[in-house]
């Protein structure tokens, strides 16, 4: 089990690094096409590639951030029930995310046959769209293995926090 909790670690900082660097492309080519405007001239297609761009970047350190516990957490309810309930509250909504996230991969997939079938393009740079549909559905099956490895370490490797995988040699 330690090996999956590894690989999935490996995978959403992988990931992360993939949205790191996009978000450096798209600022750089923010920044390029501001110089440019002040000299008469733009960049085509700027508003289109940042905007995939953003979508890419979210997507892309979504599974990091949870790891990273990094998302806003809610916890006036599990504050003032006892650690067997907090427990199950805590395998529960990373099941229910899980899942969730696993619904919206299943529909990016959908969503990404679609557009392929179309042959959707933006209207500045024609550039398809089904391939950031795709990202986003490779992103959304990442953070369900996060979340289904959270929750399997909430209630069966409580000592293995979130985004640590090492576990001792004696356990």
């Amino acid at each position: 089990m330690a090996g999956f909790f590894k690989f999935v670690s490996r995978l959403s900082r992988f990931v992360f690094w993939i949205a790191g660097g996009i978000l450096f492309v798209m600022m750089m080519l923010t920044v390029i096409d501001v110089i440019l405007r002040y000299m008469g001239k733009s960049v085509a297609g700027t508003y289109e590639l940042v905007s995939f761009a953003g979508a890419l970047t979210v997507g892309f350190a979504i599974a990091q951030t949870s790891l990273d516990n990094g998302h806003v957490y809610v916890d006036i309810l599990t504050d003032h029930v006892g650690p067997a309930l907090r427990k199950a509250l805590i395998f529960c909504t990373k099941l229910a995310g899980a899942l969730v996230f696993l619904l919206l991969a299943w529909s990016f997939t959908l969503k990404g046959l679609e557009l392929y079938r179309s042959q959707e393009v933006s209207m500045t740079l024609h550039i398809p769209f089904y391939p950031v549909a795709y990202g986003l559905c490779v992103c959304s099956i990442i953070e369900f293995f996060v979340l289904f490895s959270e929750a399997i370490k909430t209630v069966f490797f409580p000592g293995i926090s979130a985004g640590i995988v090492e576990v001792k040699k004696d356990e």
